[in-house]
């Protein structure tokens, strides 16, 4: 009778070991560094919530501070169309404060200024074919040395069109890994105005540019934003030229469909002047893988 019990202990013994082994094999075999992430599949009505802050600074030719641009808003991302080979994404603004100074006009934004923007991505990497940015709603232009608030209707516009679509993210995407985006092409053109155009502030006609070839290194990284804490994809670009430098750093979240955080910080020229910062952080959002 002993010896069956004794039997029987063993066996509970061997068994209880095996399981715990395999146990842990399928929790080494489950952790991110072993995944590779393919492009997510979005559908029409998927949606993003982030909160965004962006500073950009403008010179003239001999390196003079000519314009400052900084507002705070949160942003709502919302996949529009998804029909075809491509994603229509479109974003919109609430709670928009901020400033802005054109030579020596001054404006401060109110709630009635609108930030929106419209995206087309391609489907089989999410690589980008054209931005639209928009700023447009009542402003007040501040006059005089008091900064009198003068109500103004204000309107700020941006244009990206790409000849040869801009990567961003490498997918499919391996943590640990080093590669190398190719090379774009691109236009672009900027114009703003007071007054639907009867004060412009700056009109960039249509100019053509192009991005040479930039390395990304793609690691894991535990953040934490305000929808919670993720470990995340972090894949990051860190160039410079002469005294200019770019950093990109987009941290990339597998069962969210899309980034948890953006940040960039890049100079406009290798002046090392600063030039443009964007940071975007999750709130909310309604994917489902």
């Amino acid at each position: 009778m002993y010896k069956k019990i004794i039997g029987i202990c063993i066996c509970m013994l061997v068994t209880t070991t095996l399981v715990s082994a395999t146990n842990i094999n399928i929790k080494e075999k489950i952790q991110p560094l072993s995944f590779t992430v393919d492009v997510p599949v979005w559908e029409e009505g998927d949606s993003w919530t982030y909160t965004f802050h962006h500073t950009h600074y403008k010179y003239t030719s001999n390196g003079t501070l000519w314009a400052t641009i900084d507002y705070n808003c949160t942003l709502l991302q919302t996949v529009t169309d998804n029909s075809g080979d491509n994603y229509t994404v479109t974003w919109t603004s609430t709670d928009f404060e901020g400033r802005a100074t054109y030579g020596s006009v001054k404006l401060k934004y109110t709630p009635f200024t609108k930030y929106t923007a419209e995206f087309i991505f391609r489907k089989t990497n999410l690589a980008s074919y054209q931005e639209r940015h928009q700023l447009k709603g009542f402003v007040f232009w501040l006059i005089g040395t008091v900064g009198f608030p003068f109500p103004a209707q204000f309107m700020h516009t941006r244009e990206w069109i790409y000849k040869t679509a801009a990567e961003y993210l490498p997918f499919p995407m391996t943590a640990g890994t080093n590669g190398t985006y190719p090379g774009f092409q691109y236009s672009y053109q900027e114009k703003c105005s007071l007054y639907w155009g009867i004060v412009s502030l700056l009109n960039n006609p249509i100019t053509n540019y192009s991005s040479t070839p930039r390395n990304y290194h793609c690691e894991m990284e535990n953040i934490t934003v305000p929808k919670g804490t993720y470990n995340a994809y972090n894949v990051s670009v860190d160039l410079t030229y002469g005294l200019g430098q770019r950093h990109d750093w987009r941290y990339y979240v597998p069962e969210v469909g899309n980034t948890v955080k953006v940040y960039i910080d890049v100079d406009n020229d290798n002046s090392g002047n600063p030039g443009t910062i964007y940071k975007l952080e999750l709130v909310d959002f309604n994917y489902t893988p």
